[in-house]
């Protein structure tokens, strides 16, 4: 009696601290806000994204900017090594030996000359995820707590329907197209989220693409943090780079907010306007009304997902024709 008693007092403290561990501990990866600290006279507002580059290695981009439109901000990149779910961070930059440690969701970084960050981490989140379809949307993928995925709006049945609606793609399987065709969209909303590959570079980080009219891409990569290109998140594939990167951390929600007007023609055929697209990543505004170039537009076709072999989800697709 005695020896079972003790032991479930042994039990509880431990559970107890699991629970703790758990509920206290935040990702090392995303956004950082908080504040710049060059010397004793000055403080200002500091952003700063950490970026999982495999390995246990992450990247530290931080950058101060002052309200006082005469005094300079600043700008480092620094990396740090993980070690027992903190980062310790040793590094060069901007003239500086730079040390500190990001741990429990605290960024601190401190220099020479006592200048020194202090960034807490921030959730990353879309302002239009989970948005509801609008009376007379076509709904496409129904988002639904606690409810498999609704794939039959859908050409591919090798995708895979999981909880919540979310839908996976199915890696080596090929796009999956709506079978029902579109022309002028007034609003395509589209949520994807996007696997953690650290390790892997380029075209080679969480691929997929969204497919207007079967034709016209928006890419969909894992570009948090980095100098972006057309072939990044966002971008137009080898058209358009998008005007502001507006990724957020893989493992993320993140939302597209699409419009697109097809070109127009003559009674003879001849494209009078090329077509056009706006594109809102995650509330940003990254293309806006951009033409696309081409003598044959396409006037009507389905909306593409494409399988570039990565395990990309979506949920929450719908459209209001125009």
């Amino acid at each position: 009696m005695t020896r079972s008693s003790s032991s479930r007092c042994c039990v509880v403290p431990v559970v107890l601290l699991l629970l703790s561990n758990n509920l206290w501990a935040k990702p090392i990866m995303g956004q950082y806000a908080g504040t710049f600290y060059p010397d004793s006279q000055v403080k200002m507002n500091a952003t700063a994204r950490v970026v999982d580059e495999g390995n246990n290695r992450y990247r530290i981009d931080i950058e101060a900017k002052s309200p006082d439109p005469t005094l300079e901000g600043a700008f480092i990149e620094i990396y740090g090594d993980a070690n027992d779910r903190q980062v310790n961070i040793a590094d060069n930059a901007g003239g500086y030996h730079w040390h500190g440690q990001i741990k429990d969701g605290h960024l601190s970084a401190g220099s020479e000359y006592g200048q020194h960050f202090e960034l807490d981490w921030v959730e990353s989140k879309s302002p239009n995820a989970g948005m509801k379809p609008p009376q007379g949307a076509v709904i496409l993928l129904p988002y639904q707590a606690g409810t498999k995925a609704d794939l039959s709006t859908w050409t591919n049945s090798n995708w895979h329907a999981l909880d919540d609606g979310v839908m996976q793609c199915a890696r080596g399987k090929g796009a999956n197209k709506t079978k029902q065709d579109f022309s002028d969209i007034k609003h395509l909303h589209i949520e994807f989220k996007l696997p953690l590959e650290p390790t892997k570079r380029g075209q080679g980080r969480a691929n997929s693409g969204v497919y207007l009219l079967d034709r016209y891409e928006i890419q969909v990569l894992d570009s948090f943090g980095l100098v972006h290109t057309s072939g990044d998140c966002g971008g137009l594939y080898n058209l358009a780079r998008a005007k502001v990167n507006a990724s957020l951390p893989p493992e993320t929600w993140q939302t597209y907010d699409i419009t697109f007007r097809t070109a127009r023609k003559d009674e003879n055929g001849k494209v009078t306007e090329l077509p056009q697209v706006t594109v809102i990543h995650n509330g940003v505004n990254i293309h806006d009304k951009q033409e696309i170039p081409g003598s044959n537009p396409r006037m009507k076709g389905p909306i593409q997902l494409q399988d570039h072999g990565h395990d990309i989800e979506f949920r929450n697709i719908w459209i209001v024709e125009g």
